[in-house]
């Protein structure tokens, strides 16, 4: 069978289901069977989602078709399902992505479609060839508003970010369902910023300063990224930013941290496992010798990091604030009488970068890397589609945002 259906009473409920004598036969999947779907469903694109009246079929390309009738479906339930749901939910995005950008190219003369450069591609490497490389000019920006303004006239309901559900009731020891119809939307953890790829070395017989750190501290910096609840690769991309050259095998103060602020601070920082947090804390005293070590410098840097983050319920406030310093965004927001507690959150994260940025330059006063997350994110090795999905934890929760890089336009446009 390739057809399947999945519930949310009590936990996730998976089932394969088929017609017979025109009435729907339900057959409980094992979690051998539940592994092998999610996995297969979340290594393939989407070829379609069917929007119904009382369920959305979401069909995969690899010929797999699941009925989904509650978004609770694709949240995060906290099992060993979920890491299989957060990437079927980024194909989602992807999807409804191809679709606007589809859209996109109707509305808009043919002579005004933005074009890729055929013969320039055909020396890139396969990775781009697939995504595709197109930067973003004042041209492309007032398309955009061209394209948002026919969006509105035309009402094409294929660029909602929404997916219309139902809650739903199963009759015990039937195969009825009783609909209860409501709408649900998906929430839009996206952060589209324009940025460099530097995640690889321009000369081929070098590898690039990415590929450096990972060999020389890319087993500390799994050690405490996954012990303090944060991903990876971030943080690989932030310390290859933030680290001076490394010199006959050493490298100082890889994190940059400011010996006068931390020496004789007693960190307190949460631990992580793979089911969430521990409810244990890590506790030690910052000591000179501790940042002079690799491995005591990386720890120190990875627990600001993941202070920060809390602070402000946010992964990429947290980064930023990592090089503003974690009091800037209350400093910011008491200077124009804002709410801080309207800058928190991933979503309103590049409101609150942008908010920090512009108290700076208001007073006149140089203070970090304006463009901080840029710099960072220019490390990070993105897929194909030039996004990529980090995880983290909040406390006990678990989640997620997609990274995009404007600058590296989807090829669909070029179509």
């Amino acid at each position: 069978m390739n057809s399947f259906y999945i519930d949310t009473q009590k936990g996730r409920r998976y089932y394969a289901y088929n017609y017979q004598n025109g009435k729907i036969n339900y057959i409980a999947l094992k979690p051998k069977d539940i592994t092998t779907l999610l996995k297969n469903c979340s290594e393939s694109p989407i070829e379609n989602i069917i929007s119904k009246e009382n369920y959305n079929e979401v069909i995969f390309c690899n010929g797999i078709t699941i009925m989904i009738e509650n978004i609770k479906v694709l949240s995060p339930q906290n099992d060993i399902y979920d890491k299989y749901f957060q990437r079927i939910t980024s194909h989602i995005r992807d999807y409804k992505r191809t679709q606007s950008l589809k859209a996109y190219k109707q509305i808009l003369p043919p002579h005004q479609i933005p074009k890729v450069n055929r013969k320039k591609r055909k020396s890139l490497p396969t990775k781009q060839i697939l995504a595709g490389a197109l930067t973003f000019t004042i041209a492309s920006s007032l398309l955009a508003g061209l394209y948002e303004k026919e969006m509105k006239k035309k009402n094409i309901e294929e660029l909602n970010k929404h997916i219309s559900i139902v809650d739903h009731d199963r009759k015990k020891g039937t195969n009825e369902i009783v609909i209860e119809e409501t709408n649900f939307i998906i929430p839009d953890n996206t952060l589209n910023l324009a940025f460099a790829d530097r995640s690889k070395s321009d000369d081929e017989d070098e590898i690039s300063k990415l590929e450096e750190t990972k060999n020389y501290y890319g087993d500390i910096i799994s050690n405490y990224a996954t012990r303090y609840g944060l991903p990876y690769d971030l943080v690989c991309a932030q310390i290859t930013q933030e680290r001076p050259k490394i010199k006959n095998g050493t490298c100082e103060n890889i994190c940059q941290i400011t010996y006068e602020y931390f020496v004789g601070q007693t960190m307190v920082v949460p631990i992580y496992d793979e089911s969430g947090f521990t409810k244990e804390y890590d506790i030690f005293l910052v000591t000179k010798e501790m940042l002079d070590s690799p491995e005591g410098n990386i720890r120190v840097g990875i627990a600001y990091l993941r202070t920060c983050v809390d602070r402000f319920n946010s992964l990429i406030t947290g980064l930023f604030s990592y090089n503003q310093g974690d009091s800037a965004l209350a400093i910011a927001c008491n200077y124009y009488g804002f709410d801080k507690e309207d800058y928190l959150g991933d979503e309103n994260a590049l409101k609150a970068r942008d908010i920090i940025n512009r108290y700076y330059e208001e007073i006149g006063k140089t203070h970090g890397d304006k463009d901080y997350l840029e710099h960072v994110l220019s490390y990070l090795e993105l897929a194909d589609r030039s996004s990529a999905v980090l995880e983290y934890y909040l406390g006990s929760e678990k989640k997620s945002i997609e990274i995009n890089n404007t600058l590296l336009y989807n090829n669909e446009l070029g179509r």
